[in-house]
């Protein structure tokens, strides 16, 4: 014990007389990094994205880089000797150090023996407290914390990790190794996080509860004997200020967005207005959060291979997901008291968010939304973003806009929980076919609201909803057309303005057809019209309405679904589909009654095989079978995109994702550069996987450039990876 003693003794002596100095700075290798990756964010070019697996990663550089800033002018306070205010306790913080032109206490804690590593954090954490007995108040910005060990063990990586990532810390990791003349740091960024693989929050892992506000005066919200037409047509005689939330409203949302933060939960909500035939005009908070236990269910069955634990069978086994944890109900109410001041207030609705969203499509009118925790930091990140500003999402900045606006709030919300509506930037037929959906659903609520007041009234949330998935589609087609060498025609904009609605909405859907997909794709403009013209009828299917197949309506619709299904089967022979047996492929064929094989030269009988087809069973199958395997068949729309804005990369997080899959089994895994400038880690699909398998990950990998109007796939050596990131980017 007295050698390891000895050893801390003279990295500390030799800590205090580079502090004295002013030289500690200059004894520390990898600032330059950490200090580009901390302000990655920011960029200029650099869209943020919600990434799960990145969080702990980026939360530990942006500690580091902040610890950084402090560690220039620091006066020593006390070098080994007890801070504690109460006589026989001993707390003896190795340094401690105080920044007077940041008025911030530093401390250090030197550990260059393994086995005591294990009361690192757990000592920091008691000097902190005593720090705060003999200066009350001070703020987790105010005491920052400088870790150093020759070794970091997994225990006290794990250990700074979360404290950065989930506990709101600032801890900068120092690695120290003997040098010519004393020692050498360098810094430490704890990878302490198990890479998932998800690219955006599972529908299982998103449980949500409803609080009702029912005003005490009760005039200002119908009651549940005023029902259909006649309620309905009382919102003529509605003013303007009732569509509005009260005041105390917004302050109860703040408070519970607040104490969202304070608790460490991580989730959003969304206030909304009851415009339906009962109660129109009251209040309702649904409040989502993120369920850690169905996140690690989902993980162990859809991620990237772990090694089991008994923890991760247990949640997997006998943790039941959907039900809202008792915590979502306590940050509920911490707003109770100063609502009942105004309302009658009430829990309902257990239910998973994509569940209770779909129905409130017919009843909510979405008015304000809120984020806390991670997700709460991404809102208000990707707000201040300068790429969303003046590219991504113009209006916000033009309209003052912020994530509590649904136009804003709904576009976070869908693409956190949905991801992206066109992956990658590219158009399927199952993409196409989404997006007529879309524009389909919202010229239906146009066209109806524009009949009378009364249709109006009730069809206020379709109205809304609609319009605010449409935003969604358009914001990301307006970047694959600016990114388009092909595309020359300016995408039509949308009004909110009823009389321009459906004129301005042709004009938008005649753009998608012609010009975004092009005559060159008729199967994805047969699955774009599919989609627009038959959107109310794939809604009663999907909703599992009495009999939604009888009709001419349905009749035509399945003729359009036979044609496009027998154009992509003559063209099967051959496909990536049939080569590869890829399982959306083999589904199709089994939907139209073929046995494995025998899709070849199958041109001839295509006909006499869709007959067989039911009109029922066609549509029913044909999102979730037809389409996918339509795909498998039939290339993706591909454009060729101008080259992209130069971004900075972190390159060793993309490292770590090969690492990943490679342990994981996967032999081809690549870095992805996508249509739309995403810059990411995967695994190819056939044929790319053909070539020679990928022997050291950390010497080489795959590319797989998907920016042209063909894909390319090759394998080179990671500076090669950065040497292609830089040619093919421009200088803004």
């Amino acid at each position: 014990m007295a050698r390891k003693f000895d050893l801390e003794s003279d990295v500390v002596s030799w800590l205090v007389t580079q502090i004295q100095d002013g030289l500690l700075l200059d004894e520390i290798d990898g600032r330059d990094s950490i200090t580009a990756l901390a302000a990655m964010g920011s960029q200029e070019n650099f869209l943020p994205a919600f990434g799960i697996d990145h969080f702990s990663r980026r939360a530990s550089a942006d500690a580091a880089a902040n610890v950084l800033e402090h560690l220039g002018s620091l006066e020593i306070i006390s070098v080994d000797t007890s801070i504690s205010l109460t006589t026989g306790e001993v707390l003896r913080p190795d340094i401690l150090c105080f920044n007077q032109e940041t008025r911030t206490l530093v401390v250090f804690e030197v550990k260059r023996a393994t086995d005591t590593e294990r009361q690192t954090v757990t000592e920091l954490a008691g000097y902190e407290q005593e720090l705060r007995n003999a200066a009350p108040f001070l703020g987790t910005y105010d005491v920052l914390f400088v870790v150093v060990a020759a070794n970091w063990s997994p225990l006290l990586t794990h250990a700074v990790g979360n404290m950065n990532a989930w506990s709101g810390k600032q801890y900068l990791g120092l690695k120290i190794a003997p040098a010519t003349s004393g020692f050498r740091l360098a810094v430490e960024i704890p990878e302490a996080w198990h890479l998932t693989g998800a690219l955006y929050l599972p529908g299982e892992a998103l449980p949500s509860i409803d609080l009702y506000l029912w005003p005490k005066d009760r005039e200002t919200c119908r009651s549940d004997d005023q029902e259909g037409w006649g309620a309905a047509a009382d919102l003529e005689g509605v003013d303007d200020a009732s569509r509005h939330p009260p005041r105390i409203v917004l302050t109860a949302m703040e408070m519970i967005a607040r104490e969202g933060d304070r608790t460490g939960a991580h989730g959003f909500m969304m206030l909304w207005r009851d415009a339906g035939a009962y109660g129109s005009g009251c209040w309702c908070l649904t409040l989502t959060t993120v369920d850690p236990y169905a996140m690690s269910a989902w993980a162990t069955d859809n991620g990237l291979p772990q090694r089991s634990s008994e923890a991760t069978q247990y949640f997997r086994s006998s943790v039941e997901s959907g039900s809202a944890p008792r915590s979502l109900y306590g940050i509920a109410r911490v707003a109770l008291t100063l609502l009942s001041e105004s309302f009658e207030t009430g829990f309902e609705s257990d239910l998973l968010w994509a569940v209770k969203a779909h129905g409130l499509r017919q009843r909510a009118v979405p008015v304000r939304f809120d984020f806390w925790g991670s997700l709460g930091r991404y809102a208000r990140e990707f707000v201040a973003n300068p790429a969303v500003r003046q590219n991504y999402m113009p209006f916000i900045s033009a309209s003052q806009l912020d994530w509590t606006d649904p136009v804003v709030g709904m576009t976070l919300v869908s693409n956190l929980t949905a991801g992206s509506p066109f992956p990658n930037g590219l158009i399927g037929c199952e993409e196409a076919f989404a997006v007529g959906r879309a524009l389909g659903d919202l010229g239906i609520a146009a066209h109806s609201s524009s009949q009378s007041h009364q249709h109006a009234a009730v069809l206020e949330p379709m109205l809304e909803w609609s319009q605010l998935e449409a935003v969604r589609y358009g914001v990301e087609m307006l970047q694959m057309s600016n990114a388009s060498i092909e595309v020359v025609k300016p995408m039509p904009t949308l009004s909110n303005r009823s009389e321009q609605r459906l004129e301005r909405l042709q004009e938008l859907v005649d753009w998608v057809a012609l010009d975004l997909i092009g005559s060159d794709h008729p199967a994805h403009q047969a699955c774009f019209e599919i989609g627009f013209s038959n959107a109310l009828l794939f809604d009663w299917i999907e909703d599992g309405a009495a009999d939604p197949y009888a009709g001419p309506a349905a009749t035509e619709a399945a003729k359009s679904a036979r044609r496009v299904l027998e154009f992509a089967l003559k063209q099967a022979d051959g496909s990536q589909g049939q080569a590869f047996k890829s399982a959306s492929f083999l589904d199709l064929v089994e939907l139209v009654g073929l046995a494995d094989g025998e899709a070849k030269n199958c041109g001839e009988s295509v006909g006499s095989l869709t007959a067989k087809l039911v009109d029922q069973r066609l549509l029913e199958s044909f999102a979730s079978v037809v389409l996918p395997g339509i795909d498998s068949i039939i290339p993706r729309v591909l454009h060729t995109v101008r080259a992209p804005f130069h971004t900075l990369v972190d390159w060793d997080y993309l490292k770590s994702g090969v690492r990943a899959l490679f342990e994981s089994g996967v032999r081809h895994p690549a870095v992805l550069f996508a249509q739309d400038g995403t810059i990411g880690t995967g695994q190819m699909s056939s044929p790319f996987n053909m070539g020679s398998p990928v022997e050291d990950p950390s010497v080489e990998v795959y590319v797989l450039d998907m920016s042209a109007a063909s894909s390319i796939a090759i394998k080179m050596t990671w500076d090669k990876v950065e040497e292609f990131h830089a040619k093919r980017s421009t200088k803004s």
